[in-house]
């Protein structure tokens, strides 16, 4: 699929599966935006797509602050030319039993995964108006479907961004930008490790799944490729499980 000329952005896009999908698209053709808070995974990412010969700028950028969003994208539009396409990817995953959860860590959680989702959404969105359209993408998580113990704080976020990702995709359809989200099934990312077991784990999710291998970065990559692309161009609110065929079972 052809990004040429087209400008992105990727939150948390030096680590894991933003990371994939900052590949992914420098590769299609586009300009990319990799933004984080973790400074050495942005300019090592940069520097990576920079080696290639594709056009990438780093920023660092809290989602949790909308100074540094609203700053994310100016800086973006300013030096590569414009917003054409939003990837929503930064998250946190804290992991402990439901009554364990401080107050504090619930806000946090939900400041982070859906805030931020919230304020790079709006900050981007006269940019991509004066582009006469624009490509939102939203990372959920199949385990908003499947229901996992000790996440709860997190598996609601990424719950509330498929409400989020509809009812965004009826406020803007009319000026040609799309939402829609993707939720992940397992993939061997940093996320992973916070479970006591994660070989036990792995051994489940594959013997759920229908296709027995483990989830790769370009498995999402090529997914966003596709939301970000001209071939979605009639395709909205809508939530693509890239799971392996995990919530089958």
């Amino acid at each position: 699929m052809d990004l040429s000329g087209k400008v992105a952005i990727i939150t948390g896009g030096g680590t894991g599966l933003g990371r994939g999908m900052s590949l992914g698209f420098a590769r299609a053709g586009a300009a990319v935006a990799v933004a984080g808070i973790d400074d050495r995974s942005v300019d090592d990412t940069v520097a990576e797509l920079g080696q290639a010969g594709h056009r990438a700028i780093g920023l660092h950028a809290d989602v949790r602050d909308r100074g540094q969003v609203e700053e994310m994208a100016r800086r973006v539009a300013a030096e590569l030319g414009g917003i054409d396409i939003l990837v929503n990817n930064a998250a946190i995953y804290p992991r402990r039993a439901w009554t364990e959860i401080a107050e504090e860590e619930w806000d946090e959680v939900f400041r982070v995964n859906i805030k931020g989702y919230f304020l790079c959404a709006r900050a981007v969105y006269p940019y991509m108006q004066k582009r006469g359209g624009g490509r939102i993408i939203n990372i959920s998580s199949i385990t908003t479907f499947i229901g996992f113990a000790n996440l709860l704080d997190y598996v609601s976020t990424k719950g509330a961004i498929v409400g989020f990702t509809r009812s965004l995709a009826r406020e803007v359809g009319a000026e040609n930008i799309t939402v829609n989200s993707i939720a992940p099934g397992a993939f061997p990312t940093a996320a992973e490790e916070i479970h006591p077991n994660r070989e036990e784990m792995v051994r489940g999710i594959l013997e759920q799944q229908a296709i027995k291998r483990r989830g790769r970065p370009e498995d999402i990559a090529n997914a966003a490729l596709f939301f970000a692309s001209p071939d979605s161009g009639f395709v909205t609110g809508q939530t693509l499980l890239v799971d392996g065929g995990w919530y089958m079972n």
